[in-house]
């Protein structure tokens, strides 16, 4: 099961954000996030916000149409894209995907890495897409088959201490290599061959794959 995460971001290519709301089996708008759903004529299963980035239009609309709507106050410790994807957690199976989290302040976007990485600290699959990215955090031990094509960019960038980076299939392989997270080293890499792998012994990463159509799998320790 898939769960679209509709965030207050840029939406630069409609036909692709919507391909990715037809395919989901469940759609949960944060607040402004609502308003590309309905310029495509989409309801959410679920509506969540403060509401401050929302036309109120759309918000009546939505009330009238018989929408689940969770609504918080303006002043809160959460952003909205919290308490929709804790919303959508709560609510749904499957991996939750975040769309529209691209575009906007530097703050939130870093922000919507903080929220990939406390769900994946909760054992949830999510990721981040947009037409030209797919972003996931990945935690130690795993690893992941990343699911690009040839020629395809690839960064790591480690998020705590400790990280232990294998990567085969690409440009620059590399075996249990120690990446700190002061150092740009496991920036634009490329895909290789196919089938490229990426291994965590240890430690959190955020891997960055390049193309919106990337899928990155985890696999089985012993690589099946």
């Amino acid at each position: 099961m898939t769960v679209a995460v509709l965030l207050n971001g840029d939406y630069e290519d409609d036909a692709w954000y919507l391909r990715r709301v037809d395919a989901a089996q469940a759609v949960v708008a944060a607040d402004g996030g609502h308003a590309f759903l309905r310029r495509h004529g989409r309801w959410p299963d679920l509506l969540v916000g403060d509401f401050d980035s929302l036309d109120a239009s759309l918000l009546a609309e939505a009330r009238a149409a018989g929408v689940a709507i969770v609504e918080h106050p303006v002043r809160k410790d959460e952003t909205d894209a919290e308490l929709a994807v804790a919303a959508a957690a709560l609510r749904f199976g499957g991996e939750l995907v975040l769309l529209g989290a691209l575009g906007g302040a530097l703050d939130h976007e870093l922000g919507h890495v903080a929220v990939l990485r406390g769900l994946a600290a909760r054992g949830r699959a999510a990721r981040l897409a947009a037409p030209g990215l797919t972003a996931a955090v990945v935690r130690g031990p795993a690893l992941w088959r990343l699911g690009a094509a040839v020629g395809t960019r690839v960064s790591v960038l480690a998020l705590s201490e400790g990280v232990v980076l294998t990567l085969r299939g690409l440009d620059y392989e590399l075996t249990d290599e120690p990446l700190p997270p002061t150092v740009c080293r496991g920036l634009r890499n490329r895909v290789a061959t196919p089938g490229a792998r990426l291994g965590l012994a240890a430690g959190e990463a955020l891997v960055m794959v390049f193309d919106g159509a990337a899928e990155p799998q985890p696999l089985p320790r012993d690589g099946g």
